[in-house]
């Protein structure tokens, strides 16, 4: 009962913590951006590039569903119901506060495709591990493509994002061992990290089995991560910005990978902006322009993920579940 008693602890104050580090860094960016200029952004946005970011959101949408219906068995899934259900589910992990709601995609398959919970679990890490590789990918290009070929810091950054997506499989094999080994000992938190890490090998090694499937799974994560950099430009290109796509993938990948921090409370709000703004500041961007942008963007694109994620839980919760098979 102690030791219960003591994980509940640990796990409240590693959330207030992460509250309050989450707040620290929205207090952060405001004072840089300044409240007024990212308002002046938001209410002068040319509606032109502002459409155009709202449609490439929702094309990044539908490739985010067609990446569901490569990871589910053949039939299971429709591409019109993967990008309903990636709808709801972006939006779910993004506004349910602490992540909890990045556990809403396996409630949505089973509702959708009568799927059970633990094999809509697995989906979900693989989902994720692909979104990494895919960021890894197209983040290393960039860099290069900024830095050049030949200069030796860019290739070591390149390839330490590279690089570990390529190794993935074997990677997890690796920590579900050491899971198995060192975690599950030690009772029933380090058993549910083994399996978790089980969940997430077998995932991965289920694609491999599939090459086809796998492989389309991968052109989907490439293809929607290349349009979330687009609606990152188009974003900007709204506010009179009109950067390097290049620096826009480093920029948009820094944020995005800022979210890996476990401190985000609701809408990845502070930590977003926290990369973004080290990123573009480090590329020559004035601190206060990052600062602005990168708010004013992420605010568009919560607005996005709002209205496509309302009607995408609309159309799931009005059908009638599918029972499993």
């Amino acid at each position: 009962m102690d030791r219960t008693t003591d994980l509940g602890g640990s796990r409240s104050g590693q959330r207030v913590l992460g509250v309050v580090v989450a707040a620290v860094l929205v207090a952060a960016v405001l004072y840089l951006a300044r409240p007024a200029t990212v308002w002046e952004l938001l209410s002068a946005a040319d509606p032109g590039p502002l459409a155009l970011a709202a449609v490439v959101a929702g094309a990044a949408l539908v490739m985010r569903g067609a990446r569901l219906v490569a990871l589910l068995p053949p039939g299971e899934l429709g591409i019109a119901e993967g990008t309903v259900v990636a709808a709801a589910a972006q939006a779910a992990a993004l506004f349910a506060p602490a992540r909890v709601g990045e556990f809403a995609l396996p409630w949505l398959l089973r509702r959708v495709t009568g799927r059970e919970l633990a094999a809509g679990v697995g989906t979900l890490l693989a989902a994720r591990a692909l979104d990494l590789a895919g960021l890894g990918l197209w983040a290393g290009w960039a860099i290069l493509a900024i830095w050049g070929w030949t200069e030796p810091v860019a290739l070591m950054a390149a390839a330490a994002l590279v690089v570990p997506p390529l190794m993935l499989p074997m990677t997890l094999r690796l920590v579900h061992r050491l899971a198995t080994r060192c975690l599950a000992p030690r009772g029933r938190r380090g058993r549910r990290w083994a399996r978790r890490s089980r969940r997430l090998s077998d995932g991965v090694a289920e694609l491999q089995r599939r090459p086809a499937r796998l492989a389309a799974a991968v052109a989907a994560s490439l293809a929607m991560w290349g349009l979330l950099w687009s609606l990152a430009w188009f974003l900007l290109a709204a506010m009179g910005y009109h950067w390097p796509a290049a620096e826009v993938v480093v920029g948009s990948a820094a944020a995005s990978l800022s979210n890996v921090l476990p401190v985000n409370v609701v809408g990845n709000l502070g930590t977003l902006e926290a990369g973004w703004t080290a990123a573009f500041a480090a590329l020559g961007v004035p601190v206060s322009v990052a600062a602005a942008t990168g708010l004013a963007s992420h605010l568009w694109a919560l607005l996005f993920a709002a209205a496509y994620g309302a009607v995408g839980w609309l159309i799931i919760t009005r059908s009638k579940p599918r029972q499993s098979s």
